[in-house]
């Protein structure tokens, strides 16, 4: 079998799709990559993956965009790939476009989030769900994140039943898992992180500088809770994109600066060592206000024993249960995000017992070998068979609500 997984950027394949790729190529499929070239798919290319560079902008109408929808079509139609997998909304459409006109085989689409959701204006929703409902025509499988983007699109009627499935999101178990630690190396990353001895309660969010991911909410929360928990710190683990069309870093700063915060919170960049970070906090948050599928970040804490605090966000209420893993609150709203947040920080017993809950709901729904299978399983439902067969790494997974 030889696949061809296309995507925006090469962060996207290096931290979402790596997993899956690396699976498929265990089982002897050949998975080569298209994505806009950048450090991380240099660093790809240099560990053996075959990385294909072609540009994708953010703006779906650009003469790049145009260009490379032939590129993309010729290399397609060239390598004679068995399946085109295509991610990320812009990637996603000129992915299907260019796979239509070389002809291709099969075409499957993962929705890490439908760009149509509720908190879309009328015109957006519109807009965007006329692109994927066109789209749909020429797509064997659309595959979705969660359970609500399976439902809304049903109910729209964005395609035919028989093509759409749920895969949901998934993560490593063994490598996100808090018997893992090392004491010595966390003190030391601690040291290199230059966070204060007397901060005792540390507070992390994962997630690219960008508006949408709500950490100038979650500084505007420290800074309601530092009165009354004075050695609070805050973690931002992630980085600003040079290709961002909103850059925020400069501006978090200054926000963060104005506040009086600057001793209380540590920009990490963006990191490979996550389940390390992860290890030295007390609770994790993800104050998202726009859209996401199932936000791995989120299951990443829960593997990793954290309560974790987020907004009623289509994925984000999917993955916690309030009141039970952690906490949901208004997007946009720093004085309810700050009380959740208070009442984890006043309660050590309730941070471990959401946070075992977490980790227990991670393993029953949320391992990322059961969304190998099914990936297997859809691949193999459209006649693409693998070489090595299909290798059994199916759980019994006990439902959960």
């Amino acid at each position: 079998m030889k696949i061809l997984q296309v995507a925006a950027i090469g962060m996207t394949v290096k931290h979402l799709l790596k997993p899956q790729i690396d699976y498929f190529m265990e089982q002897g499929a050949t998975v080569e990559i298209a994505c806009s070239p950048d450090p991380e798919a240099e660093e790809l290319q240099q560990q053996g993956y075959v990385i294909h560079p072609i540009p994708i902008e953010r703006r779906i109408l650009s003469f790049t965009n145009l260009t490379n929808l032939y590129r993309l079509s010729r290399l397609i139609r060239s390598h004679h790939y068995d399946l085109v997998h295509v991610h990320t909304p812009i990637a996603a459409v000129l992915g299907r476009v260019a796979a239509k006109l070389a002809g291709a085989q099969h075409i499957v689409y993962t929705a890490h989030g439908f760009p149509f959701h509720d908190r879309s204006s009328p015109w957006e929703y519109l807009t965007y769900f006329g692109i994927e409902k066109c789209c749909a025509l020429f797509t064997d499988r659309i595959l979705v994140q969660n359970e609500e983007d399976l439902m809304t699109s049903q109910d729209r009627g964005l395609c035919p039943l028989e093509k759409i499935t749920y895969l949901g999101n998934g993560v490593d178990l063994d490598r996100f898992n808090r018997q893992q630690l090392q004491p010595n190396h966390q003190s030391q990353l601690r040291q290199q992180l230059h966070i204060p001895d007397s901060a005792d309660l540390i507070i992390g969010t994962i997630g690219r500088l960008t508006p949408k991911k709500g950490s100038g909410y979650l500084i505007e929360a420290a800074a309601q809770l530092l009165p009354q928990f004075p050695n609070l710190h805050i973690l931002i683990i992630g980085g600003q994109l040079a290709s961002d069309p909103n850059p925020f870093e400069a501006q978090l700063t200054r926000h963060i600066r104005a506040l009086g915060l600057t001793n209380q919170v540590t920009l990490t960049g963006y990191r490979d060592d996550i389940p390390q970070l992860l290890g030295l906090c007390d609770i994790f948050t993800l104050p998202t206000f726009t859209h996401e599928g199932l936000p791995r970040s989120i299951l990443e804490a829960m593997a990793m024993e954290l309560p974790v605090v987020s907004t009623d966000i289509r994925g984000c209420r999917e993955a916690v249960i309030s009141g039970r893993t952690g906490f949901i609150v208004p997007p946009q709203d720093s004085t309810k995000l700050a009380d959740a947040l208070r009442i984890l920080l006043l309660d050590g017993n309730l941070r471990k017992s959401y946070g075992v809950a977490g980790r227990c709901r991670v393993e029953s729904q949320y391992d990322e070998r059961e969304v190998f299978y099914r990936l297997s399983e859809c691949y193999q439902r459209l006649g693409v068979r693998l070489d090595g067969g299909l290798k059994e790494t199916r759980m019994v997974l006990p439902s959960t609500s």
